[in-house]
């Protein structure tokens, strides 16, 4: 009995969610959603804009797009901090973009037991939003860039797609239903 409750156990921790991938263009709300979520499940909050480089956030700023090789550089840094948490067993959010789907591929294989939650809406309420946004790098002439960047997820199953019509609240309400199915 006892070895049943401890394979169990085992086999719900490979399934388990232990990453939140919080995605979607500038203007979705992932930063605010992220770190709603990490501080309601106490796990380890990661802002994927701390990780860019100060160029590439100068360059971004002045409305030019980084480069394949900045992005990738920026993604290498993700990857690493997911790594870092688990290696610790440390549950962890990321909010970051999303743009690319080989992107996602490396920080599926870096995060641990990940569910991915993909933030969408129109373009006019992005850039309503962003255009109501203050003190942050990204101005509202780098919404359209991005949404022509962002690849399909079609085909990626652990990727949930919500509309950021609904409030924070009704979000946080699906990703933590998510979770749990996940349990």
């Amino acid at each position: 009995m006892q070895q049943d409750l401890t394979a169990q156990k085992q086999a719900n921790n490979t399934t388990q969610c232990q990453s939140l991938i919080i995605m979607g263009v500038a203007g979705s709300g992932k930063s605010t959603l992220a770190l709603r979520l990490a501080e309601q499940l106490g796990w380890h909050y990661l802002e994927g804009d701390d990780f860019h480089s100060l160029e590439a956030k100068q360059m971004m700023a002045s409305g030019t797009p980084i480069t394949s090789e900045m992005r990738d550089q920026w993604v290498g840094r993700l990857c690493a901090a997911l790594q870092e948490c688990a290696a610790k067993q440390q549950p962890v959010v990321l909010s970051y973009s999303g743009l690319i789907r080989k992107h996602r591929e490396r920080i599926r294989q870096a995060a641990s037991n990940p569910q991915f939650i993909y933030l969408q809406g129109s373009a006019e309420l992005l850039a309503e939003r962003l255009a109501q946004r203050q003190n942050h790098f990204m101005p509202v002439s780098m919404l359209q860039s991005q949404l022509a960047t962002m690849e399909s997820v079609e085909q990626e199953a652990d990727v949930l797609c919500l509309d950021i019509s609904q409030s924070v609240n009704e979000l946080m309400l699906q990703v933590t239903l998510k979770i749990e199915q996940r349990l």
